[in-house]
């Protein structure tokens, strides 16, 4: 009975597709945040952020180029806004079987963002600590540069776009 399970176990680890973070393929992540923004003076205010970022990779397993488009509300009304992001793999963690187990990887925004009677433009950036190209967990901070307002929140992201592994 070991020895059927030894060849299998050999078989899986030289024979599987390798998987790796940032794969040369296009993802599309949905993700949800939470935070607070703070204007100058003020107390802070609750931020719920949705936003869809489709991206490709420019550079297999370490650079991704997206646009950031969603809706947001930072305690009054609710707006809308869009941007790039640039995503930088930081750290691959060590790999289980023939997949990698998770990255870090450093993020940057600049996001154009629109509500009712004002505008806001948002640069910022983050850590993100993703999973097989699939969840995604994100810590971000932006300053509005039109507004004296800082912005914090941490993110859950889900890439439906992943490609299904084939059976063997």
């Amino acid at each position: 009975m070991q020895h059927p399970i030894r060849f299998l176990l050999l078989v899986c680890l030289t024979c599987s597709a390798r998987a790796q973070d940032f794969p040369k393929a296009f993802a599309l992540p949905i993700e949800v945040g939470q935070g607070f923004n703070q204007p100058n003076g003020s107390p802070p205010l609750y931020l719920l952020i949705l936003q869809a970022v489709p991206q490709v990779t420019l550079i297999p397993g370490s650079l991704r180029l997206g646009a950031v488009l969603g809706g947001f509300y930072p305690g009054g009304r609710a707006g809308v806004l869009a941007g790039p992001r640039l995503m930088l793999k930081l750290v691959q963690g060590p790999p289980v079987l023939s997949a990698s187990s998770f990255n870090v990887h450093l993020l940057t925004e600049f996001l154009w963002a629109t509500r009712p009677g004002d505008g806001r433009q948002l640069v910022g950036g983050g850590i993100g600590l993703g999973s097989s190209d699939l969840v995604t967990i994100s810590f971000k901070l932006h300053r509005d540069l039109v507004q004296p307002t800082t912005w914090f929140q941490v993110g859950l992201g889900y890439n439906p776009a992943k490609r299904k592994i084939p059976p063997l």
